[in-house]
């Protein structure tokens, strides 16, 4: 009997910034501050203790943890040997994700505490290419310039595989937490459900209105900046200027892809004051220019999202 298994369709953007292995002195401090990204934290040696907000949690050999966007902390190895430890900052678009992670407390597990050994095998996958960085940097592959360019672009991919991964494994971690109280939901009332969805509507119906501002969305909500900005926030878990960023560069991201439409027209449909003004902020994005992302040959005439065009013009 023939049949078919169609998966929904989706678009999800990992963002890696910051990742570093680093072997720190007995006494080692870091300062204390935040990021507007997730952290994962993974020790492979030693110990130190992590001070987030008003908590300490000694963190030691096999320990991994995630300290959500906002919230201050610092580090410091106190004990007699190096603390060898991982870090990742990262941010995705993915908001179901992004809502999921931030509801749950901040709390660390080990290694000996999984339900399985996926993540045991990632940090196996993680020493490879830690290895392989210092081997880069202390000799050479022997291969032409452009095949050494084409390398780097596998292991960057490795490298999202990995993280990704690892994302899945501590969703698996935190599902089979048994302790109820390790999960805190922070209650949000009708009106705060039902005016955060207005100003989501209004951002996506509304991405090509040039310089398009939370003053403006609040004005056409009739609400106050601030609250527009603390109900959105509190509900959606990200702020609605980063909220309005990560959807233009979808879409940014799949017209360049899927459709033959010049950079321009792109640039218009997304509200940019100009052409240059897009091409500068996409590489802000992404590190590429939109002429670099874009295949040099495909063919687009089924692929032409006529519908998102034709309701984002001005």
């Amino acid at each position: 009997m023939a049949y078919k298994v169609c998966f929904p369709d989706f678009t999800s953007t990992l963002q890696v910034i910051g990742f570093h292995f680093r072997v720190a002195e007995p006494g080692w401090t870091y300062p204390d501050h935040y990021h507007k990204m997730f952290e994962i934290l993974y020790c492979y040696d030693g110990s130190a203790v992590q001070y987030i907000e008003d908590r300490s949690i000694a963190f030691g050999r096999g320990d991994w943890l995630v300290i959500p966007p906002g919230m201050r902390h610092h580090a410091v190895n106190s004990g007699p040997s190096n603390y060898i430890y991982l870090s990742i900052h990262f941010d995705i678009d993915d908001l179901d994700f992004r809502q999921w992670l931030q509801t749950q407390n901040v709390k660390k597990w080990n290694n000996s505490q999984l339900p399985r050994v996926g993540l045991t095998r990632q940090i196996e996958d993680l020493d490879e290419l830690i290895m392989n960085k210092i081997l880069a940097m202390t000799s050479s592959t022997g291969f032409p310039r452009e095949v050494e360019s084409t390398i780097l672009v596998k292991e960057r991919f490795r490298l999202q595989a990995i993280i990704l991964t690892v994302l899945s494994e501590i969703i698996e971690v935190q599902l089979h937490n048994s302790e109820p109280r390790q999960i805190t939901r922070q209650e949000n009332s009708l009106y705060e459900v039902e005016t955060a969805h207005r100003i989501e509507r209004y951002i996506s119906e509304n991405l090509h209105i040039p310089n398009i501002s939370i003053n403006m969305i609040a004005k056409q909500l009739c609400i106050s900046r601030v609250q527009c900005h603390k109900l959105f926030t509190k509900v959606y878990k990200i702020s609605p200027r980063q909220y309005m960023t990560n959807k233009k560069l979808q879409h940014a991201k799949y017209l360049l892809l899927h459709t033959d439409l010049k950079i321009q027209m792109i640039s218009e449909l997304l509200g940019f004051s100009s052409q240059s003004h897009f091409s500068r902020q996409f590489k802000r994005w992404t590190g590429i220019s939109p002429l670099r992302y874009r295949p040099k040959s495909y063919s687009v005439n089924h692929l032409e999202p006529k519908s998102w065009v034709e309701t984002a013009k001005p």
